[in-house]
């Protein structure tokens, strides 16, 4: 991401195309993530509204997410709501966490079913929220009976979204098959349109070809052209905002589903304009906490659901699309005021934990390393992250976790991240042992 690039300043009328393609960009930033993440699961399950389940947990050959984590197993759907409606069947889980998150077509963790939120099997059915006639996100019936055997309503602000269900993974034996079993029972099936609006669509059905079909190698050219084709039938997070947005698009040269350039616009320098505002915005305290000691995390408001943050909605898209909400999951990064740690061939890092992190019941945390495509880094030993579940051990050589993660006993301990092909030192500390010269973050 180049953000350090500069950009003449433009008066007039050329000003205000560049600030108005800018926004228009910024807007439109989380799309081809989408598009790339659709596109994966839709090679491998031929159609929308159905699971592709991962029965292994991700390795450095897993890019079907950017910054997978080895704690969970993922099952991912596209999901199209522009014709049907969705039942989502969701099996007993018990003794662990998981969750089913529900994404707009902008990467909005709209609305969650899972252990935090005590939710129910059974069945829930998934709707695009025409108009914003509904609140947004989950509606529970008190009666299952009278809301014809379902558990309640999740409602969409888009049509077009996306499913990441995630079941974190124990250490027991066993315990992958136990979970391929739920993955099983869980399943999507379309049925009509509980709104009478069975034979009126409310968007085009998704497709391959709207995904990536004759798309710009440029990105800021796919930006755009990928809003055209997207953005007209998916409003915006906030319906209240939608007629200044659907302005905004109409003046950047988005009609008919197609964008055009318009007369004066220099769309490299209002990317570039809209990256120097997503950096801006991603330093500001409202949107980024610091923890001390160089570790900093995103503000509640400004991860998973971003309503009009437009500026981290694309901040997140570019660093770790499909971000749960902080209610779900809390994302701690290490920065060094550049992208990235650099690890020469013979340097090492010791990452210091002055205690346990603490953890509420079934939670879990992990280090993770990942390279600078945001993907898992490949190394000899096939390890990718230290975690509560590691053999962990104090300076004494005692465990830190010694079968309970919330047990009395704490203090300091210490793990070493180094290249692979290096005998680590007698240092007491559990490695994570990378390629040579390998960057993470």
């Amino acid at each position: 991401m180049k953000l350090q690039l500069p950009v003449k300043i433009v008066f007039g009328a050329a000003a205000f195309a560049v600030t108005t393609l800018a926004a228009a960009s910024e807007y439109g930033y989380p799309l081809p993530p989408f598009a790339r993440a659709a596109v994966a699961v839709l090679s491998e399950v031929s159609c929308t509204n159905r699971f592709q389940h991962m029965r292994q947990l991700a390795t450095s050959a897993s890019q079907a997410v950017v910054r997978p984590n080895v704690d969970t197993l993922y099952s991912t759907a596209v999901i199209d709501l522009s014709h049907h409606d969705v039942v989502v069947d969701i099996p007993v889980v018990k003794g662990r966490y998981w969750v089913f998150p529900f994404y707009d077509a902008y990467g909005n963790n709209y609305a969650n079913l899972g252990s935090i939120e005590n939710s129910k099997a059974g069945k829930y059915s998934l709707r695009f929220n025409v108009g914003g006639k509904q609140n947004t996100g989950v509606q529970l019936c008190s009666d299952p009976e009278k809301c014809d055997g379902l558990q309640g309503y999740v409602n969409a602000p888009t049509p077009y979204g996306l499913m990441v269900i995630r079941y974190a993974v124990t250490d027991t034996v066993g315990d992958l098959q136990q979970i391929h079993a739920l993955q099983n029972q869980s399943g999507l099936h379309t049925v009509e349109k509980g709104d009478g609006t069975t034979c009126k669509a409310t968007a085009p059905t998704l497709t391959m070809s709207m995904l990536n079909s004759s798309l710009s190698a440029d990105p800021a050219m796919k930006i755009m052209q990928l809003t055209a084709r997207i953005a007209p039938h998916n409003p915006p997070r906030n319906i209240t905002d939608l007629a200044r947005v659907n302005h905004m698009l109409k003046e950047s040269g988005v009609r008919d589903g197609v964008y055009k350039p318009q007369k004066g616009q220099n769309l490299t320098a209002s990317y570039i304009a809209s990256e120097m505002t997503m950096s801006k915005a991603a330093s500001e305290p409202q949107n980024l906490h610091s923890l001390g000691n160089g570790w900093q995390e995103l503000t509640p408001t400004a991860q998973g659901d971003y309503g009009e943050n437009y500026a981290m909605r694309e901040y997140v898209a570019y660093f770790g699309y499909l971000a749960l909400r902080a209610t779900e999951a809390l994302y701690p990064s290490y920065s060094t005021g550049q992208k990235g740690l650099h690890l020469g061939p013979r340097e090492s890092y010791i990452f210091t934990f002055p205690s346990k992190p603490p953890m509420a019941q079934y939670g879990f945390w992990s280090l993770t390393a990942y390279n600078t495509e945001e993907y898992l880094i490949p190394n000899t030993l096939n390890r990718y992250a230290l975690s509560d579940r590691s053999n962990l051990t104090y300076a004494d050589g005692s465990l830190v976790y010694d079968g309970n993660a919330h047990g009395d006993g704490d203090g300091n301990f210490q793990l070493l991240v180094q290249p692979a092909d290096v005998t680590p030192q007698r240092t007491g500390c559990p490695s994570m042992r990378q390629s040579p010269s390998s960057m993470f973050s």
